[in-house]
């Protein structure tokens, strides 16, 4: 169970204004866990190709890798609240160019690779940085709810898109809730208490090739992005699978939320579990999963299942992302944010691959394709535990 530290310097007021702004930030840039509530509308008005509708996705992930990379080395030197400001700032001018000018480009670099990756990869760097300063020892849980927070804004946006798409059209209704977000994130993070950067460290724990030459970094990174490729794939194309198997609008809308709210709960939880049991253990299952989910969607789902896939592949997908600070801080405690922000680019490089990869062998073979990495990651820790590699 989580709790805020007690004996503290500062006053308790104050820890709790940083858990608040921190998890409330997150809240902006949860958006691209939505775009599959418009996808179908997209479709059909704009009749983009499937691989450019899986490109919008994408290309969030691949500017979230940078931000996390970039924004992890800046959380050991700067003060979170100033990342968040930057991150602000890059959503804004990322939502500026897509919206004033919609199309297959502004979506994936403004809205997708600057707005939503860039700018999310910093202000999650930013968060974690500010709770792991009032949840000390707790780098599982700081990442966590982080990162729950960041899923869990889709629980609400996924169905509120849903219902504004077809009244106001599919680009108004993301301009409408873009902007309140943007409107709502920077006066909460304007309420976050300043905090100083991270402790100074010695002179060779700041060589950037020291972090690469890490094995347990590298390790998590190809683990991080063996657990990404199939919930990514899920998240674009799992409202299409129900409609397409004539489940009916309704359901395809409760999938998306299923696996919004399995995504928020597996970051959380697993960020949990990774302070207790270790970040390996959480992953093995997340690839167990994984696999199932693949071989049902394979075999084909119906009304009940259809929920129950959902909730797996947002589960796991989620819990892959929530266990990787606990990861991070394990393969380099002297520099905690900067390797976080090396694993989680495994992370964002996998939910970049997954949805390109699935669309390109297309369902039901698809959903077997995007699972293979899962394979892979079992392999993975399997060999780590019969060898366990010095970092």
């Amino acid at each position: 169970m989580l709790s805020l530290p007690a004996g503290t310097a500062r006053p308790r007021r104050r820890v709790v204004r940083v858990v608040a702004a921190g998890l409330a930030v997150q809240l902006a840039f949860g958006m691209v866990f939505a775009w599959g509530a418009v996808v179908p509308q997209v479709r059909a008005t704009e009749h983009w190709p499937a691989v450019l509708l899986g490109a919008v996705f994408s290309a969030t992930p691949a500017g979230y890798g940078l931000g996390t990379t970039i924004g992890g080395r800046l959380a050991d030197r700067l003060p979170p609240r100033r990342l968040c400001w930057t991150a602000l700032g890059l959503l804004t001018a990322g939502f500026a160019v897509a919206f004033a000018a919609p199309s297959g480009l502004t979506f994936v670099v403004g809205y997708g690779f600057v707005a939503l990756g860039l700018g999310g990869g910093l202000a999650l760097t930013g968060a974690v940085g500010a709770l792991a300063q009032v949840l000390p020892g707790r780098a599982g849980a700081a990442g966590g709810l982080a990162s729950a927070a960041y899923a869990g804004s889709a629980v609400f946006l996924a169905p509120l898109l849903g219902a504004l798409a077809p009244r106001l059209g599919w680009i108004e209704a993301l301009r409408t809730v873009g902007l309140a977000l943007a409107i709502v994130s920077a006066a909460l993070v304007a309420l976050m208490p300043a905090l100083p950067p991270g402790a100074p460290r010695p002179r060779a724990a700041v060589q950037p090739g020291r972090l690469l030459r890490n094995r347990a970094i590298q390790a998590g990174f190809l683990l991080a992005l063996c657990g990404a490729t199939f919930g990514a794939f899920a998240a674009v194309e799992l409202t299409g699978e129900v409609t397409a198997r004539h489940l009916g609008a309704a359901l395809a809308a409760a999938s998306l939320g299923v696996f919004a709210a399995g995504n928020a709960g597996g970051r959380l939880a697993a960020g949990l579990a990774a302070d207790r049991l270790g970040p390996s253990r959480v992953l093995a299952c997340v690839f167990a999963v994984e696999l199932a989910a693949a071989l049902a969607l394979f075999v084909g789902v119906g009304p009940v299942t259809a929920l129950a896939v959902a909730l797996a592949a947002g589960s796991a997908v989620g819990a892959d992302a929530g266990s990787l600070s606990r990861l991070g801080a394990d393969a380099a405690p002297d520099r905690p944010h900067s390797a976080f922000g090396l694993v989680f680019a495994g992370f964002t490089a996998g939910a970049f691959l997954g949805p390109i990869a699935g669309a390109l062998v297309a369902p039901p073979a698809g959903w077997l394709a995007a699972a293979v990495p899962a394979g892979a990651g079992l392999a993975i820790l399997a060999r780590a535990r019969r060898a366990p590699t010095p970092a």
